[in-house]
């Protein structure tokens, strides 16, 4: 079906691209403890991105056999597409990496409801005022790109979603302790989110007061996503291009006090690594950071050409969208302290296992406000209780600059591989 469909639009236009995916999905979920659903769903379609009279045009369908029309339609939007001038890339070796792992292709339904049962029998006994939510995702792909530079490229990938919730109503409000992770091998750890939740929510069984001021505060790795979503958009050359990133001009500039930061396509058994992007680019590794200094912003063919610069891989897409900017996986430099050690440093502080929503107040800058869900106050170097109706804010640049501690393991958070991490004076206010 690919070659009909580049063999039909190349007769009418200058180049062209055609992304093909196909998946299967493996799907259970618990909710209050009972099991809700577990199904398989399949998905797969074909997006067509054409270039004609210097103008890109796309097209997108989950049905094969409607190849004419798609073409039609990818034809008839480059008369109205924006204008570019980067040119489909040709075929190049990339480097090897294994993006599928087959035991989450033998995974089945059966078992994904044993261990989402094994959760919610261990967490009654041990958190009997909770509801248990399980969700257990195993899916498998096929992704191939063609295009009429002589690309023609596949391959395989898979991946696993795991996540325990234990929902607790204290009072008029309610309570989320849960813990998971996205991964690209089956890797089944249902003890260790039981274990994790059940010992928070002993913890948050005793009640802190409320405080308020300039303290420190350890951000756990669950929730440094949050913190990192700035950096993530300010390293975006789509921003570069609209000129209203805060790290425009500021290569070479430390940013970041110690801390580096990559964009790793190829580290084994990661959620997000792959041997080309989405545009069918070989992967390579970006440092983002380093040592603290501003490094390299990412591009894609479209915004490499644009800004003068070259395209670095990093051309992702959502299923059958259009390809934008993304961060492969995310590695962040480890510290060597463990939590204990850093949690023995605080005179008066804080730390925080959760947050309710984003809660960024100026995601651009750096600025964020965030809703703390579960989180102690720490006083003596000892946790003493759980904080309520406190939020934490600052900026996220002025923040990683004065970081002097962080753990020495990184733990997997989706894609993400980051550490627990001390900032040393961040905002606390209680309500």
């Amino acid at each position: 079906m690919i070659e009909k469909i580049l063999d039909k639009v190349s007769r009418n236009v200058d180049s062209a691209e055609v992304f093909a995916v196909e998946t299967s999905n493996m799907d259970v979920t618990f909710e209050s403890g009972k099991l809700k659903n577990a199904e398989y769903k399949g998905i797969s379609g074909i997006a067509l991105r054409v270039i004609k009279n210097g103008r890109i045009g796309f097209s997108s369908s989950t049905d094969p056999e409607r190849f004419n029309e798609m073409v039609e339609h990818a034809c008839a939007s480059s008369k109205f597409g924006k204008k570019v001038e980067f040119e489909f890339p040709c075929q190049l070796p990339a480097e090897e990496i294994i993006t599928f792992d087959p035991a989450i292709e033998s995974f089945t339904p059966q078992k994904a409801v044993e261990e989402g049962q094994k959760a919610v029998h261990e967490l009654l006994g041990s958190v009997p005022k909770g509801l248990t939510d399980v969700h257990i995702s195993a899916s498998t792909g096929n992704v191939r790109i063609a295009n009429t530079s002589g690309l023609d490229i596949s391959y395989r990938v898979s991946g696993f979603d795991h996540a325990v919730t234990s929902v607790i109503i204290d009072g008029d409000s309610i309570l989320w302790i849960g813990d998971g992770g996205s991964y690209g091998t089956l890797d089944i750890r249902t003890d260790e989110y039981i274990k994790k939740i059940s010992g928070l929510a002993k913890m948050a069984k005793k009640k802190a007061p409320r405080s308020s001021g300039k303290m420190p505060v350890i951000f756990t790795a669950q929730e440094m996503p949050n913190i990192l979503q700035s950096i993530e958009l300010g390293v975006d050359g789509k921003r570069l291009l609209k000129g209203d990133s805060p790290l425009i001009g500021r290569e070479g500039e430390n940013i970041l006090g110690r801390i580096t930061i990559t964009d790793d396509p190829f580290k084994k058994g990661a959620p997000a690594s792959r041997p080309y992007d989405d545009e069918g680019v070989p992967s390579r590794r970006n440092v983002l950071f380093e040592n603290g200094q501003f490094k390299s912003f990412l591009f894609d063919l479209d915004t490499a050409q644009k800004t003068g610069n070259v395209t670095t891989a990093s051309a992702e897409r959502g299923s059958l969208s259009t390809p934008s900017i993304g961060i492969s996986n995310l590695v962040m430099s480890p510290g060597n302290s463990s939590l204990d050690e850093m949690i023995a440093d605080i005179a008066e502080g804080v730390i925080v296992y959760g947050v309710l929503g984003g809660g960024q107040s100026n995601l651009l800058a750096g600025d964020f406000a965030l809703n703390i869900m579960l989180g102690f106050l720490v006083s003596g170097g000892e946790i003493k209780g759980r904080l309520i109706d406190t939020m934490v804010s600052g900026n996220v640049y002025s923040a990683f600059k004065s970081v002097v501690s962080m753990g020495s393991q990184l733990h997997e958070v989706g894609s993400l591989f980051i550490p627990d991490v001390l900032f040393p004076e961040l905002s606390i206010s209680g309500r």
